[in-house]
Order: structure tokens, then C-alpha cells, then sequence
């Protein structure tokens, strides 16, 4: 519904209401002992060894509405409200109901504003979102599967341990922000502070195995995020001929664990993650590798015992064992952005986006396989990395890469040494157009012809060069694929 009162005064209303149903079915078989590479098929296969099937559903049900007000484009306020319905959860904690507000004051739009160059925009906005995704179909339920046979006889068994208390993930987070224009649009600048705290975190919190399982999926703890994201666009140049634009944008968000679940200080998460309250939620939990032994080659490490003061013990140890993990560095970047520049003269045009990141790392584990002479399954079949070619070989030889000897397993695999900067700066994207003169054009009878070239991923400055930077959310780098480089030409015809 939408309405104006005298001008200046509108209001628009929307009322919604969606139902999504999820329905996934899997059917799989394997089969081992094919004749050649050239048989494909699971029937001419000597033996299955695994068949499997699965069927799962869910369903969401949404209410939602929004309000809006605007007067004389100077004061706007606007409102939401969402109710989400899960079967993901247990009747009684089915909804979570999501509610948002935000306003703006344009002083631009202000009968005493006398700097007509000049445009200000305030913002503020608090809203609260919901997250159900991630966990399965039947997340609050025990449930039960079948292939757990014995003697012959056909038997079932507990998959899930179940959680009836199980309930949405809350986001709450506030924004104030600016919008400034100066000189009638030439020079504009955004500007926002965000503080962000989400509780009631879908956690899969490590039990004792003796209950017959080594975690269950909770709501736990509390992670605020804090940030503040800035972004300067400038007309450089505008004339007849030549126009220039620039876009420069840069972002820095800052995150920690503020609880977990009251009795908890902090968890484990597999070899070499940590989640502890005040830190970071992507933090690195290592050995602290400290060079290597000029004389032998060796690995090294700090202890990082305890002191009774409570700082660390900073003696060196090649014993790896003796050696105490600790919080060590983040996956978050400190500070991540981009610069854009668009560029025209006459009948040319170029465009470019250079990306960058500062401040984050990550972890090498393919490397924890490839770096050691082990040789078991997971080490012999990697080829061992280039830089290996500087690795200790003789007494007084200066490196950071330990000896290598074919058959001796690594002596740590959850070492900071496998932790690499993950600093970058990446020609984004690249787009070389020409377009024809009108002259040209016209005695074909066509209105514009443009050719091009674009690219992609062209070209990247990175402080680690051996795997992409742009890494996963947690920094666990594991054989990913590097973001493609694309080469595009192409030709545009209007008539």
C-alpha cells in the first residue's frame, strides 16, 4: 500500500507471507575391481563395497512486513518485522521473530541549508536477523540409522544424540553512518561503524565419548564483531573528451569471543583451531616454531610452558612434544578493500578493480603432508613443494626449512611454521574497450559497435606465493582451487 498526504508526506506498506519446502534424496553405490579404465559402469565392477541411500526434508514458513515513512525526502523512517518458522526446531522454539528500524536525516533537503555544493546524509539503523542454516533436517531430534548389524542379524543405532532445547541463532548489530557530497556530486563520501553481537551460536559442543558420542549441536556463547568501513568515489577529470572516476573502498571488522556456554573458557577445535574467550573466533592454536638448528638442521620450538607469573617459557626445545600449543595469529584480516578507476577518452574505455587484504593468515595443511619425508600413504604420494630445493642440508646452512630425510615423519604437524601471511594485492578485474566512431557506424546502418577485451584475475602480489591468498573464512588451506584467470574478447552491436 502506498499513499502521499499533500506531497509531502508518503507512507508505503507491505505485508508478505512465503513457505519453502527443502526435499533432498541421495542414492549412491561404489564399486572396486574394474576390468580397465574404460569400463565406467558399477555393473561390470568385481565387488560393491558401499550402497547407500538418503532422503531428508525441511520446511520454513515466513511472516514479514515493512513500514516506511518519508517526509519531503528530509526525514525517512522505516520498519521491519519477520517471524521465521523452522522445522529445523521443536515446536515450541519453531519461530524466532526478527525486527529492524532504521532512519535517515538528509540536511541537503533543509530550508536553512545554504551550501548548495555541498549534500549530508545521516543514517542509523538496529536490526535483528536469524540463523538456521548449516545444521540438518532433524537437528533438535535423537536420531537413529540402520547398518549397525551384528552376527548376521540386521541392526539399528543412535546417528544423533539430539536437542530438544535447540533454538535460532540471534544477530543483533546497530549502524551510524554518513554521506557527504562536495562540489555537486564530484567528490562523495560514505562512511559507517557497525558493532555486531550474535548469541545463541549453532555449536557443536564436544561430550565425553563415553556417552557414545564426541559432540551435540547446542546454542552456546556470544561473538561480537566491531568495524568500521569507508568508501571515497572522485570525479578526477570530466571533459568532452577524457572522463576519470575513481572508487576506493577499505573495510576493517574486529572479532571476539565474549562467552561460550558460562562454564567453558575455551575449546579445542581439531589439530590446530582454538576457540577461547577474548581471542579472535578463528584462532590458530600451535606450537610455536622457532627456526631451525644451524648445526643439525632440526626443528625448533619454544616451550611455552607456564611461568608462575603466567608468561610463557621462551627456552627452545627440538622436541616437539615438550613443546605447549598456544593462541597464535588469525585467520581476519586486519584491513580489506578495493580501488576502482574507470577511464574514458573519446572512443576508448578502460576499466580496473584492484583488491587487496592485510593482517590475516592461514594454515598450510597440505602442507603438514608434503614438507616431511613420512612415508606413509598421506605424504608418499604429494610431490614435494619447490622450495624444499632450501631446505638444511649441512652444518651452518641459514634457513627456516628443517632436513629432509625420506621415512622420518614430521616431528609437528600443528606448528606455526605451516601459518603463512595471507597480505595480497590482485588486479581484479581488467576491461580494454574501443568503440567505433559514429562516422563508421552509421554508413552500416548500425548505432554503436564496441569491441573489447576483460580479464580476470590477472595478476596477483602476495606476501606467501605458494597457494592463493584469498584462502577460506577459517584459513584452512587444503588442496582449494585458485580463483580462475579468464581471458574474455568480445564485440557489442546495437541497431
Amino acid at each position: 500500500y502506498k499513499h502521499s498526504f499533500e506531497e509531502d508526506f508518503s507512507l508505503d506498506v507491505m505485508l508478505g507471507h512465503s513457505i519453502q519446502k527443502d526435499v533432498t534424496s541421495s542414492a549412491a553405490q561404489t564399486g572396486i575391481g574394474f576390468p580397465s579404465p574404460s569400463f565406467d559402469v558399477n555393473s561390470v565392477a568385481a565387488e560393491y563395497s558401499d550402497i547407500s541411500t538418503g532422503l531428508s526434508s525441511f520446511l520454513l514458513q515466513s511472516f514479514f512486513g515493512r513500514l516506511s515513512l518519508n517526509y519531503k525526502n528530509r526525514y525517512l523512517l522505516t520498519g521491519t518485522m519477520r517471524a521465521d518458522g523452522s522445522s529445523k526446531f521443536i515446536s515450541s522454539n519453531r519461530y524466532g521473530y526478527f525486527p529492524s528500524v532504521s532512519a535517515g536525516w538528509n540536511l541537503g533537503e533543509e530550508s536553512w541549508w545554504k551550501y548548495p555544493q555541498t549534500d549530508v546524509k545521516f543514517r542509523a539503523s538496529w536490526g535483528c536477523t536469524g540463523n538456521q542454516g548449516g545444521i540438518g533436517s532433524y537437528a533438535y531430534q535423537a536420531l537413529a540409522g540402520g547398518g549397525y548389524n551384528y552376527n548376521g542379524e540386521n541392526g539399528l543405532g543412535l546417528t544423533t544424540a539430539g536437542n530438544r532445547d535447540l533454538k535460532w541463532e540471534k544477530a543483533q548489530q546497530a549502524d551510524v553512518g554518513v554521506d557527504l557530497s562536495f562540489f555537486r556530486g564530484a567528490i562523495t563520501f560514505t562512511a559507517d561503524a557497525f558493532i555486531k553481537d550474535t548469541k545463541d551460536l549453532l555449536y557443536s559442543l564436544p561430550i565425553s565419548a563415553t556417552t557414545g558420542f564426541t559432540s551435540y549441536l547446542s546454542n552456546i556463547g556470544r561473538l561480537n564483531n566491531k568495524g568500521v568501513e569507508f568508501e571515497l568515489r572522485t570525479l578526477n577529470v570530466v571533459s568532452n573528451d577524457f572522463n576519470w572516476t575513481s572508487v576506493f573502498n577499505l573495510s576493517h571488522n574486529r572479532n571476539k569471543i565474549v562467552s561460550l556456554n558460562g562454564l567453558l573458557d575455551q575449546t579445542i577445535e581439531g589439530t590446530w583451531f582454538i576457540h577461547k574467550v577474548g581471542l579472535p573466533y578463528h584462532t590458530f592454536y600451535v606450537k610455536e616454531f622457532a627456526g631451525v638448528d644451524p648445526l643439525t638442521g632440526s626443528a625448533q620450538y619454544y616451550l611455552n610452558t607456564k611461568n608462575e607469573d603466567g608468561s610463557y617459557n621462551r627456552e627452545l626445545t627440538t622436541d616437539a612434544a615438550k613443546a605447549e600449543s598456544i593462541p597464535y595469529k588469525t585467520a581476519t584480516p586486519k584491513v580489506s578493500g578495493g580501488f576502482t578507476n574507470i577511464l574514458n577518452y573519446k572512443w576508448i574505455d578502460l576499466t580496473f578493480t584492484l583488491t587487496y587484504s592485510l593482517g590475516g593468515y592461514s594454515f598450510d595443511k597440505l602442507g603438514t603432508y608434503i614438507e616431511n619425508g613420512s612415508s606413509s600413504i598421506y605424504s608418499s604420494r604429494y610431490n614435494l613443494p619447490a622450495y624444499m630445493m632450501n631446505r638444511w642440508q649441512k652444518p651452518g646452512d641459514q634457513t627456516d626449512i628443517p632436513r629432509f630425510v625420506y621415512g622420518e615423519p614430521a616431528t609437528s604437524t600443528n606448528s606455526s611454521r605451516y601459518i603463512h601471511s595471507t597480505d595480497h594485492l590482485r588486479l581484479k578485474n581488467f576491461t580494454l574497450g574501443f568503440t567505433l566512431p559514429n562516422q563508421w557506424t552509421q554508413k552500416l546502418m548500425i548505432d554503436k559497435v564496441r569491441v573489447y577485451f576483460s580479464g580476470n584475475n590477472l595478476l596477483t602480489w602476495a606476501k606467501w606465493k605458494q597457494y592463493d591468498p584469498e584462502t577460506p573464512v577459517n584459513g584452512e588451506v587444503f588442496c582449494e582451487a585458485p580463483a580462475m584467470r579468464t581471458f574474455s574478447f568480445g564485440a557489442q552491436l546495437s541497431f
